[in-house]
């Protein structure tokens, strides 16, 4: 279960895991949500998958609170009673589902995968969140910080389960079309992916580097408050306008294209569950800059696939991208460090470690919660 059809990142997981469960024989459904008003969305994901799949649409809702209900309300109205398991990617699933086995409606293990707990701004979006956590019968994480984290915060044991990929799906045959030196970022609008920090870092990078540009691929996030045009501005104040592009979304195809045109990618977040765009740009021999929190540790060694800044240090944040915009060899050496790195994860190992835990829920449902 996925909160959205779009391409983002607990969708993308949900997509391959379903995918490799399918492969290992297991009768899987993926299902999600969509707006009313948006029918490209509701008409499916945004690639094709061998899974079959169901999509219930909501009415949005300027209140996010009032819109949380409307898409807990659609799952439980749609999602089936008669299933051995079920495994939600974010905190509206998991909440529907606690509703149901709640009003007896179903009774069988509700596994949870923690990408992070986000600590919203707003704190009613915080406890929604604890409370999704705290009522999963089982759970995963996409890394030990945030396991350690769930048991230190809330006394919660779980189960690590990497991202994968697929280098497959990142062919690097692309040839280059542009010659002008680019960041890319690629992930959500929501506070906790920091693009702010890059926007306010490309001032400096321009100074060392005049004809840099900065190209962003984000979308807003599970809050739709996450407006684009806030970017747009900032990046105008700062006088930065002609050196960004901003893209809300592109093709599977085009974002192919943006990693290989581009020499850096950042990912200056203040809080990450792993980061998938770190792997995707690694597999493109790309070499990256992110900040130490979360995971991203875990993925990215600093000196060797990157280089890593603490959150926030938007100076340190132009002198990482500075130095690897000027020496193609360290950009080089780190690149093949990256795809190095990326061989190491695999979507079939995290669909058998999956698979292993539904096995043993149903064999001990006494160790599920009651």
């Amino acid at each position: 279960m996925t909160y959205s059809t779009r391409a983002r990142g607990g969708v993308a997981h949900a997509l391959k895991l379903a995918e490799r469960l399918q492969a290992l024989g297991v009768d899987v459904t993926l299902h999600s949500l969509a707006r009313s008003d948006d029918p490209s969305a509701s008409g499916g994901f945004y690639r094709e998958t061998t899974v079959p799949y169901r999509v219930y649409s909501y009415e949005w809702h300027v209140d996010i609170v009032t819109r949380l209900e409307r898409m807990i309300d659609a799952y439980a109205a749609n999602l089936p009673r008669d299933a051995d398991i079920y495994h939600s990617q974010d905190c509206v699933g998991g909440t529907a589902l606690m509703r149901m086995k709640r009003e007896k409606l179903i009774s069988a293990p509700v596994f949870r995968t923690v990408h992070p707990i986000d600590d919203f701004a707003e704190p009613r979006l915080y406890e929604f969140e604890k409370r999704a956590v705290s009522n999963a019968d089982h759970r995963f994480v996409v890394s030990k910080y945030w396991q350690d984290a769930l048991k230190r915060d809330f006394g919660f044991d779980s189960t690590v389960v990497y991202n994968g990929l697929d280098l497959a799906d990142f062919p690097r045959g692309h040839p280059r079309r542009s010659k002008t030196p680019t960041v890319l970022f690629v992930g959500g609008l929501e506070p906790r992916k920091g693009l702010e920090f890059a926007l306010l870092a490309m001032p400096r990078v321009l100074e060392k580097c005049p004809n840099a540009r900065l190209v962003v691929v984000g979308k807003s996030g599970f809050r739709g408050t996450d407006d684009p045009g806030w970017f747009r501005v900032l990046a105008n104040r700062a006088g930065i306008e002609e050196s960004v592009e901003m893209h809300e979304s592109v093709s599977q195809e085009m974002l192919m294209q943006l990693y290989s045109d581009c020499d850096v990618l950042v990912l200056p977040s203040r809080n990450e569950g792993w980061g998938l765009s770190l792997m995707e740009a690694m597999a493109f021999e790309k070499p990256v800059v992110a900040t130490r929190v979360g995971g991203i540790p875990e993925l990215v060694v600093d000196g060797k696939e990157g280089l890593l800044v603490e959150s926030g240090d938007v100076s340190g944040l132009a002198d990482a991208v500075g130095k690897l915009l000027g020496d193609p060899s360290l950009r080089a050496k780190m690149g093949r460090a990256g795809l190095d790195r990326v061989k190491d994860f695999s979507w079939d190992g995290t669909a058998k470690t999956v698979l292993k835990a539904y096995e043993s829920a149903l064999k001990h449902p006494s160790r599920s919660r009651p």
